[in-house]
């Protein structure tokens, strides 16, 4: 991975994060107005992103990360990772997969303003769900053509 100490920072947070951990982590590599979305959540602010760092736990047990590559270029930093949890809702307890990159851009102070994470919802989650399986795949078919 890249030596970027930013980049470093936000890899050691999340391949420890803990729920008593994040508070602390975000104060320390967050600015007050980060804005945070993902293919369900968009938040504002440090509150806001806070809840959806909590909300992980409340929602998966055994969240873990692994990161594969690290780019950055001047104030934006992409982190390529793999994602493991086991959903206590859909699938529960059943192990759940999801590779995808986070793209986050720091302000002059190092902190992050920005933390946009990429990956296929449909792919990694919706085709996951029995009853949304066969829609989705008919979705894709269609739109590639061959439906």
């Amino acid at each position: 991975m890249g030596e970027d100490r930013r980049c470093r920072a936000w890899c050691d947070f999340l391949l420890g994060i803990t729920p008593a951990g994040i508070d602390e982590g975000l104060d320390r590599l967050a600015a007050p107005d980060i804005h945070y979305h993902d293919p369900f959540v968009d938040a504002r602010g440090l509150v806001q992103v806070r809840r959806v760092f909590h909300g992980m736990f409340e929602d998966v047990d055994d969240p873990r990360y692994s990161f594969t590559h690290c780019a950055c270029d001047g104030d934006t930093c992409f982190l390529r990772w793999h994602f493991t949890c086991r959903p206590k809702t859909i699938a529960r307890g059943h192990p759940w997969i999801c590779d995808g990159i986070t793209e986050i851009r720091f302000d002059p102070a190092g902190r992050a303003v920005e933390y946009v994470e990429h990956w296929d919802a449909g792919e990694q989650v919706y085709e996951k769900i029995p009853v949304l399986r066969a829609v989705v795949r008919l979705v894709k078919r269609r739109v590639s053509g061959w439906g």
